[in-house]
């Protein structure tokens, strides 16, 4: 397999792995009973964990959408050898799965000593989550360096250099002062 068949393999995995864990996220159940309100999240003191945890249906729909985008554009950018959607899906993919990881890692302060367990699945799917993105990482970099090095010589071998003045003497030099009398 080629640079390119791993950046789409890459495309569509992220696109289906997104659809998978946004359908799972959206549907974790976090009230057991709900007559009683009984959470599986403890209360947390203020700071930045409680707030991750009361808008996480948001963060995870907003970078799951955002992600949506940038894998059919990593899928577009990779058929059209555009290198710079290249490198932006690239950037995008690491910031998607290290803003995750931090979630999850906020998140599974919060759960109650009963459901700790749940934090070690949490972190499973988020570790198996990472590992083809950050695996292929380096074949979508290399197949941007690539496409970057052909655009950057078809425009430089596109333009017509004009000569210097050191190359029209030295070519004119072999032109004797005979040549120049028969003419």
């Amino acid at each position: 397999m080629n640079e390119k068949m791993f950046c789409l393999l890459v495309g569509v995995f992220s696109l289906l792995s997104t659809i998978q864990f946004l359908i799972f996220d959206l549907n974790e159940v976090i009230i057991l009973d709900y007559e009683a309100q009984f959470s599986i999240y403890m209360e947390a003191d203020p700071g930045i964990s409680p707030w991750v945890l009361t808008h996480k249906r948001n963060i995870r729909a907003g970078l799951s959408t955002v992600t949506i985008v940038v894998s059919f554009w990593l899928l577009y950018c990779s058929h059209s050898s555009n290198y710079a959607g290249l490198l932006g899906s690239a950037l995008w993919a690491v910031a998607y799965e290290l803003t995750s990881f931090c979630m999850v890692l906020l998140i599974n302060r919060s759960l109650k000593e009963q459901f700790k367990e749940l934090s070690y699945l949490h972190l499973i799917f988020q570790v198996s989550r990472i590992l083809l993105p950050f695996f292929c990482l380096p074949f979508i970099i290399k197949h941007t360096y690539t496409l970057y090095k052909d655009t950057k010589a078809s425009r430089t071998t596109g333009r017509h250099k004009r000569p210097s003045i050191s190359t029209i003497n030295h070519s004119w030099s072999n032109v004797g002062l005979g040549t120049w009398c028969r003419m």
